[in-house]
């Protein structure tokens, strides 16, 4: 048991690692940010993680569109000055309103992404 925890938190980090690199460079985004998601499977917890933060986000008066647009266009240090939020937890649920947008409404992937 103690290998599969040691697993996913290597994988977690190994994750972020991607998505700091991912996020810090604007030039190639789109595309690097197209073929994470081209490899990303989602999985019941995410959805369930997914419609929790969107709950949060509604009682908290953010705009989801807005923070997600955010987290991958501010630096980390401003966007968690500016919404006291975990930089690394909220791209990986952006790379899930991502994934399903993607999936379920590619012309909004398409505008959202622009």
């Amino acid at each position: 048991m103690t290998n599969v925890v040691r697993f996913l938190q290597f994988k977690n980090e190994k994750d972020e690692q991607t998505f700091q690199k991912l996020f810090q460079k604007a030039n190639s985004f789109n595309d690097k940010l197209d073929a994470l998601l081209q490899h990303k499977r989602l999985q019941v917890e995410d959805h369930k993680l997914f419609l929790a933060f969107l709950a949060y986000l509604e009682e908290q008066g953010i705009e989801p569109k807005r923070l997600f647009r955010d987290v991958i266009h501010l630096p980390k240090f401003q966007f968690e000055a500016r919404y006291n939020m975990n930089w690394g937890q909220v791209v990986r649920l952006c790379v899930t309103f991502l994934s399903i947008l993607k999936e379920n409404d590619p012309e909004s992937y398409k505008e959202f992404m622009v």
